[in-house]
């Protein structure tokens, strides 16, 4: 798919909980949902922004699995693909392909990591696994806002094969991951798909598991409810938390 080149920022690539949304079970921002699909619509039709530059398409970049993501590519009215699972993978509208990333080659651990973790939710019912991942395993704390503690918990389980696996907090929860998967890896496959430079692209993200893609990327942005490492990273910290900062993010950036 080719994108337009003549505008400094030529993709939005964003984290979905805790910037697009409020995160599990949250109610949609429907009018932000709207502006977007708007965004991305004008993108297709090469709309132009008031300066003459051409409007940026707006995808996702997310633990979410594939499915999730695929729903709300299609919400947003999306037509470039969706990172999945944290970097495992692309989800791309066009033919409704799920592709894996080419770095992940072998997946025996992970399905012990899963059926160790199974074992543990049917002892403890204070974590949970999110449903529908195929490369990676989420817990949640069952009934808590934040996962605080949940890695030093999966480490103590897993013993020496926690060695072999990312272990990166979201807002929500402790997403693990195979060895050198992560949103990095993620936004560098998204970039080479488009043919859009890392450079251009600007990340919104608000946790642990949005450092790597920030590290990635030209541009990078959060909202006030990110934590303090990734306002570090950030060229631009809104003073709005989720939907109201990402509002505010974008008419920063003049997107």
């Amino acid at each position: 798919m080719y994108i337009q080149k003549n505008s400094e920022i030529q993709l939005v690539v964003l984290d979905i909980d805790g910037v697009l949304t409020d995160g599990e079970s949250a109610p949609f921002d429907l009018d932000l949902f709207k502006q977007l699909a708007d965004l991305n619509q004008r993108s297709r039709d090469k709309g132009l922004l008031a300066e003459g530059r051409i409007v940026p398409p707006v995808t996702v970049c997310t633990g979410r699995p594939q499915a999730y993501v695929e729903a709300v590519l299609q919400a947003l009215h999306a037509s470039v693909p969706g990172v999945f699972e944290g970097g495992a993978g692309l989800y791309v509208p066009e033919g409704r392909r799920s592709i894996p990333h080419p770095d992940i080659k072998e997946r025996t651990l992970m399905r012990t990591v899963r059926s160790t973790l199974e074992e543990e939710v049917e002892r403890d019912a204070s974590i949970y696994l999110q449903p529908g991942k195929e490369f990676t395993v989420s817990v949640f704390p069952r009934g808590k806002n934040t996962p605080v503690g949940l890695k030093e918990r999966v480490v103590a389980l897993l013993g020496e094969r926690a060695k072999e696996l990312e272990l990166l907090y979201s807002a929500s929860c402790l997403n693990i991951l195979p060895k050198g998967i992560h949103k990095g890896k993620g936004i560098e496959f998204l970039s080479a798909w488009l043919g859009v430079p890392l450079s251009a692209i600007l990340a919104v993200g608000d946790s642990e598991v949005d450092i790597p893609m920030f590290q990635k990327v030209g541009y990078r942005a959060a909202p006030a409810n990110a934590t303090p490492e990734v306002k570090a990273l950030s060229d631009y910290v809104s003073p709005f938390h989720t939907a109201q900062g990402l509002r505010d993010i974008l008419n920063r950036f003049r997107v």
